[in-house]
């Protein structure tokens, strides 16, 4: 068993300790039995954490456990045990030939939930910087420079899209191979090249680098819910941040999409997309602990709250804030007059004594939206 043995080595390289792989014999098998472990009945997977010898045995095939790989009990976390479980998940059923490579759908899914609950992991450990493992075989399809997308669907009633029928939508999107990570039951990781805007923004050469990709990428998020509430009927979300290197950053990576989604969702409650490029003052808003913010409301807007209930007085303040305080511009977004336009405005001022044409009145009266919508949401 050549192939078992080269992966025995591996893991005692990337670990940094002593394994063995062992053939159980009868002896073994009874002595487990009496101990409580019926061994054809455990699960393909499961790790024997009451062996003698203060060992610990992680079984190689999903059939009847033979042979298992043999480590110290002290040496190994419960993490690197759940890690070396999944890797030998992820090989099951491979031949000789494919023992180290993905070739399989199947064993595409298996390799992306193991990516997937490695993530999770770190995440709930608070190890956001952790260095992506080199027995997580996914590994080998991520590049130093590649844009991030969380897709979440929360559709009460609507079904859930299958890992295959997802992968395969995407494919057709993206033009090329992504990668699809799993993590939560309705949440999902889409990693893809960097070529994927490098191709476009050779195009527009009139637009600076930061606002061409910013521009690139929102359009092309568009495009990607339209394809996705197209094909599947649902309330989805996505979010997007610039380019990452996902051989090192990825648990820090996901955490950032899924604050990137809270923010968006809190301040563009209509908005089915969310940049994180677009959220800067929202972010730093959002980040307020809720008494400072609740205090700021009392002080400042007293009485002026209300002003956000009215549906005609919001769409005009947050259009009018989007468009740089201009007013004709404002007006034809809003199709109406421009004089129309300036007798609200006239009224927002007369009710809260602020001028939103006035520099300094206008960014506290966007402040006091913010912190609006935040603790409402709250």
């Amino acid at each position: 068993m050549v192939e078992m043995e080269q992966i025995v080595q591996k893991l005692e390289s990337t670990l940094g300790i002593t394994l063995a792989l062992k053939t159980l014999n009868e002896q073994e098998r009874a002595a487990l039995e009496m101990s409580g472990h019926q061994l054809p009945m455990i699960a393909p997977g499961a790790t024997y954490n009451e062996v003698p010898l203060d060992e610990i045995w992680i079984p190689i095939s999903s059939d009847r456990p033979q042979k298992v790989i043999v480590a110290d009990r002290n040496q190994l976390t419960d993490s690197e045990i759940k890690l070396i479980d999944l890797w030998l998940s992820s090989i099951q059923g491979s031949t000789p030939s494919t023992m180290f490579r993905s070739t399989g759908k199947g064993d595409e899914e298996r390799r992306a939930q193991a990516l997937g609950t490695w993530i999770k992991e770190r995440l709930q450990a608070g190890e956001v910087l952790a260095e992506l493992p080199e027995e997580l075989l996914l590994r080998s399809s991520l590049t130093e420079t590649m844009i991030p997308f969380l897709l979440i669907n929360e559709s009460e009633h609507a079904p859930t899209p299958s890992y295959k029928a997802l992968h395969r939508l995407l494919d057709s999107y993206f033009d090329g191979e992504i990668v699809l990570v799993p993590l939560m039951e309705k949440e999902w990781l889409v990693l893809a090249k960097q070529e994927l805007l490098d191709g476009i923004t050779t195009d527009d050469k009139d637009d600076t680098p930061a606002e061409g990709e910013q521009d690139l990428l929102s359009l092309f998020c568009m495009g990607l819910y339209e394809l996705i509430s197209t094909e599947w009927v649902g309330d989805f979300h996505i979010s997007a941040i610039p380019a990452v290197n996902a051989l090192h950053t990825l648990p820090q990576t996901v955490s950032m999409l899924q604050e990137t989604m809270t923010i968006g969702r809190t301040f563009q409650m209509k908005e089915h997309i969310h940049l994180s490029t677009g959220l800067h003052l929202e972010r730093l808003v959002f980040s307020i602990p809720e008494y400072q913010r609740n205090q700021f409301l009392r002080e400042y807007a007293a009485g002026h709250t209300d002003l956000f209930e009215d549906s005609e007085t919001l769409s005009t303040l947050e259009s009018f804030f989007e468009l740089d305080c201009n007013v004709s511009e404002t007006a034809k977004h809003l199709y109406i007059h421009r004089n129309t336009l300036l007798y609200r405005l006239d009224k927002i001022k007369q009710e809260t004594g602020l001028d939103v044409r006035s520099f300094s009145d206008a960014v506290l009266v966007k402040i006091t939206l913010l912190l609006y919508k935040v603790t409402k949401r709250k």
